[in-house]
């Protein structure tokens, strides 16, 4: 009988000291922290228009190769033309009226309004 009390009181002491083993290792791992990732914005459109004023050839020059979309409307807000470019671009529109334009320029960054004057 002894012995049977032994075996179990050795069985049951093992127990316990596994089961606060593991409590242990659990409480003395520390707790997992994210850190949030940091979105750096792209810059922003810097283009410009010259010359202005302009007989009808005038240059978008920009500082992003990506695909811009560029839009002229008169002050009335008719569309004069619509195109899309990819960095610099000269265009030239020799049937434009004298007067002023509004150039819009948009890419995945923002938009541009720029005025135009056509002499």
């Amino acid at each position: 009988m002894k012995k049977s009390l032994s075996i179990i009181l050795v069985v049951v002491t093992i127990g316990i000291l596994s089961f606060t083993a593991c409590k242990k290792d659990v409480q003395t791992n520390p707790p997992v922290i994210t850190k949030p990732i940091e979105v750096i914005p792209p810059p922003p459109i810097t283009d410009n228009i010259y010359p202005n004023p302009c007989n009808g050839t005038f240059t978008i020059q920009t500082n992003s190769t990506d695909s811009q979309t560029v839009v002229m409307y008169s002050l009335i807000g008719q569309t004069v033309f619509n195109l899309i470019i990819n960095g610099t671009t000269a265009i030239v529109n020799n049937t434009l009226t004298h007067g002023v334009y509004i150039v819009v320029i948009t890419n995945h960054t923002g938009v541009v309004k720029k005025k135009l004057i056509v002499q």
